[in-house]
């Protein structure tokens, strides 16, 4: 009995060591840049080292896409709405996405400025399009209403496949290019045929804000009550890193989440939450220099260099 209790002291330390990670690190390169605009932003994404985009706004009163041609050094207002614009990507080729409230853009590599791809009357949270021959976009309002809407390479959803949920969706990835994954309020759901249909896994307790594979196995899910969960086997199977809670130190609002390898990615929320791991996800470290007045919602990172939103305008820049 005392090696039965033995052994679970010990793996409850190991617990907590890897929930409150490890002493703060510096990371001189961190920088809050010249912000571009006072409205809260919501996602910022490169195709390359010089071309990106951010979105933003406040619900149902305005929102806007942002483009920059010099690595984010300058930001030029390409499109302004009466609604707010939540997600913005590329894909491979470099044509970019744009999602919000009602609407989705894209902007052709070769151009400079967002063309309507459709006009949806829907909230549209996030969308992932990893190459010119699949998409998806996926949203919901109010804790319901979710639904998934998934297509090939046609300019527009003629072919689409569209999945409804009870409760809203925040976020969808693919993994490889038949394998799709989707997390919102109190769901983690998994497509191995591209979306044509879903299986909602055995994972509930948290609001699941952001999904990201860095690489088809390797997959990490974060919730707004600080739950993280890891995959090593493409989404079949999920184990909790984190576990999240209502109160108490174990209660942090994460946002979103983005690995540059399966062991080290970043992570970040509300009042200052800016973490690194380099071990897969077993500690994480607090960014010394992140402004703990800071409400981060996402964040990137294309080869060396990264790059996070946040509310009130606020845009941060830092390397990898």
């Amino acid at each position: 009995m005392k090696v039965c209790y033995a052994t679970a002291a010990y793996y409850l330390l190991l617990l907590l060591l890897a929930s409150c990670g490890k002493d703060p690190i510096s990371l001189p390169s961190f920088r809050e840049l010249p912000s571009p605009i006072a409205e809260d932003l919501s996602s910022i994404a490169f195709a390359d080292s010089l071309h990106g985009s951010l979105t933003g706004g406040v619900a149902w009163e305005n929102g806007f896409v942002m483009n920059t041609f010099d690595g984010g050094l300058t930001w030029h207002t390409d499109t302004m709405f009466d609604w707010k614009m939540e997600h913005v990507c590329f894909d491979s080729r470099g044509q970019g996405y744009a999602c919000g409230q009602n609407t989705l853009l894209y902007r052709p590599p070769t151009e400079q400025h967002w063309r309507l791809f459709r006009a949806d009357y829907q909230w549209l949270r996030a969308c992932h399009f990893p190459d010119g021959k699949r998409g998806a976009v996926v949203g919901g309002e109010g804790y319901h209403g979710g639904f998934a809407h998934t297509f090939g390479p046609e300019q527009f959803w003629e072919t689409d496949t569209i999945q409804i949920f009870p409760n809203e969706i925040e976020s969808v990835w693919y993994s490889d290019s038949t394998t799709l994954h989707a997390v919102g309020f109190g769901w983690v759901m998994r497509s191995s045929d591209a979306g044509r249909s879903w299986e909602r896994l055995d994972i509930t307790g948290d609001f699941f804000q952001s999904v990201h594979f860095p690489t088809p196995s390797t997959g990490y899910i974060c919730g707004s009550s600080g739950t993280i969960l890891k995959t090593t086997d493409g989404g079949q199977h999920w184990h909790t890193i984190r576990k999240g809670g209502s109160t108490g130190k174990r209660l942090k609002h994460f946002r979103a989440l983005w690995f540059v390898t399966a062991d080290k990615g970043w992570i970040v929320g509300d009042s200052g939450i800016f973490w690194q791991t380099e071990d897969g996800g077993e500690s994480w470290n607090p960014v010394e220099e992140a402004p703990s007045d800071a409400d981060f919602t996402h964040v990137f990172l294309l080869g060396e260099k990264g790059w996070a939103t946040a509310k009130g305008g606020r845009l941060f820049g830092f390397e990898n």
